[in-house]
């Protein structure tokens, strides 16, 4: 769009002076529509901002979730991930040969 400078000023006082000239509406607009237009409003920037807080969240939420299943070292299961031999479920007591009197 290549426009003189001298059309785009003529332009723009044109627009500029029919937008000040239009008449006013003069139409009521009662206490519900403006309540309900804020209440939408309201709700619009609230779901904004709550998305934008729980995706800046996030990260951190799980950080914290991860350190609250951490293990202390005294009930940690072992690196092979049997507990002790003597409380395991799985562990069988005939294999231990050591307890039996022949």
């Amino acid at each position: 769009m290549n426009m003189k400078p001298r059309r785009a000023a003529l332009l723009a006082i044109g627009t500029a002076a029919l937008a000040c000239a239009a008449f006013p509406a003069l139409a009521y607009v009662g206490p519900g529509a403006g309540l309900t237009l804020l209440g939408a409003l309201w709700g619009l920037i609230l779901a904004v901002v709550m998305s934008v807080g729980f995706v800046i969240l996030w990260p951190f939420r799980r950080l914290l979730r991860r350190n609250k299943r951490v293990c202390t070292p005294q009930n940690r299961p072992r690196a092979d991930g049997d507990a002790d031999a003597e409380h395991s479920m799985l562990a069988n007591p005939s294999d231990d040969r050591s307890d039996r009197s022949v």
